[in-house]
């Protein structure tokens, strides 16, 4: 436990969580946040209480070292390390408080400002206060590009102010937005430390390579999360084809991230063949027993369902698999529940002839959707009316031909 830690900045970092989970009624939330700072971090109980018995032995060791006549030196440092419990146990308010004391206090110089606005700009943004956030991130990104680096100069440290920007906008779901921001601080991550002109004046040379600023990655990955979301695959799947270049130039081979968003690209865009293998070679690595591997054995389900050869035997145990790991880690009535055992209705009655238990599989979705479902008109829900659809269907027992086959979007 360390109670000077700072809030330290770093690249943002789309999460999966709620790309997953938005993809309703056309509308699509998508939060950017902090890797190492984020306002949806769930802190264990037994790390919080200790956290706070520090924090308050914190704060009484700054009253009394008011007490005394300390120096100015000495009560920044009491207050940083208050501040750093205060936000390690999301106090976001108090944080705040502390942070805007320390700025008007004690920092004096370009950077420090720089800091300081940064951290209050994401306070704010933790708080839902946009505009304010806003405010600070912009004040932030003035300080980096105005008074702290030469101008018409690349630097990282204003390419992850434009990343917040970007994540500002992200949250208040203006995506456009958040990609423009991400395509200015782009550049600033390509091209660390070089002058503009001296960029310019190399462009179409490809002789020499020059390494990238290690977050170009990570915005990359941002920017191919919000094609994704665009229905931009395309686009998406030529980052993620960048971002394996720049691990190969590095001697570094691509991790289960980049495969997984190789993967879920490829799958989107119908290459099941290539989207299958990647997606093999991730649960090779990964927590069998995980929401990530429920995922992708259900994606693996939809690919099985949807090749022609497939005899249907491997899609079941797919869908099964996922099943049973949805059922457990997210409960019995979860809508991802629901979207695998309608998954598996389908696979069963198109490739099993197994119309019995495909019509068992319906129905239980069926009660599922309906439970989470937020319209009172079955006709009003478009889960609930395929499912509905499916159910009709089996019962006349159509041919394979006139079978509802869509597994496009299901996650």
């Amino acid at each position: 436990r360390n109670g000077t830690m700072m809030l330290r900045r770093s690249a943002l970092c789309l999460t999966r969580r709620i790309l997953q989970q938005h993809h309703q009624a056309g509308v699509h939330k998508q939060l950017l946040t902090r890797r190492h700072i984020s306002s949806g971090t769930i802190i264990e109980a037994e790390v919080v209480s200790p956290l706070k018995n520090d924090l308050k032995e914190a704060v009484a060791r700054h009253n009394q070292l008011l007490l005394g006549n300390p120096g100015k030196k000495k009560i920044r440092k009491s207050l940083e390390t208050i501040r750093g419990f205060q936000y390690q146990t999301e106090q976001w308010r108090e944080t705040l408080e502390t942070e805007k004391k320390l700025l008007h206090e004690h920092y004096d110089s370009p950077f420090e400002m720089a800091e300081s606005h940064n951290r209050l700009g994401i306070l704010h943004k933790n708080l839902e206060e946009y505009n304010e956030s806003r405010s600070h991130f912009e004040r932030s990104l003035r300080y980096f590009k105005e008074e702290i680096h030469p101008p018409d100069t690349f630097h990282a440290d204003i390419g992850e102010a434009c990343n917040h920007l970007a994540a500002l906008a992200a949250d208040e779901m203006d995506l456009e937005l958040a990609l423009k921001w991400l395509e200015r601080s782009e550049p600033h991550f390509r091209h660390h430390g070089e002058r503009a002109f001296d960029v310019r004046a190399k462009e179409g040379d490809t002789s020499e390579k020059k390494a990238s600023h290690p977050e170009l990655r990570t915005c990359l990955e941002n920017k191919g999360q919000i094609f994704r979301i665009l229905n931009r695959h395309n686009e998406a799947l030529e980052l993620y084809r960048e971002i394996e270049e720049i691990l190969l130039m590095n001697n570094q081979e691509p991790d289960q991230t980049l495969k997984l968003d190789l993967a879920d690209c490829l799958f989107s865009l119908g290459k099941l063949h290539e989207s299958e293998k990647l997606y093999m070679s991730v649960l090779k690595i990964i927590d069998p027993d995980s929401l990530t591997a429920a995922t992708i054995h259900h994606k693996l389900g939809l690919i099985d369902t949807s090749l022609a050869q497939s005899n249907g035997e491997s899609a079941i145990f797919h869908f099964q698999t996922a099943l049973r790991l949805r059922k457990k880690m997210l409960g019995e009535t979860h809508v991802n529940v629901a979207k695998t055992l309608t998954s598996m209705g389908v696979a069963r009655h198109v490739l099993m002839r197994e119309s019995a238990a495909a019509l068992a599989n319906f129905r239980e979705a069926l009660i599922i959707y309906r439970a989470n479902s937020e319209f009172e008109n079955d006709e009003d829900d478009l889960e609930v009316k395929k499912v509905l659809k499916n159910i009709s269907l089996v019962q006349r027992d159509l041919q394979q031909s006139n079978f509802t086959r869509d597994v496009s979007g299901v996650e």
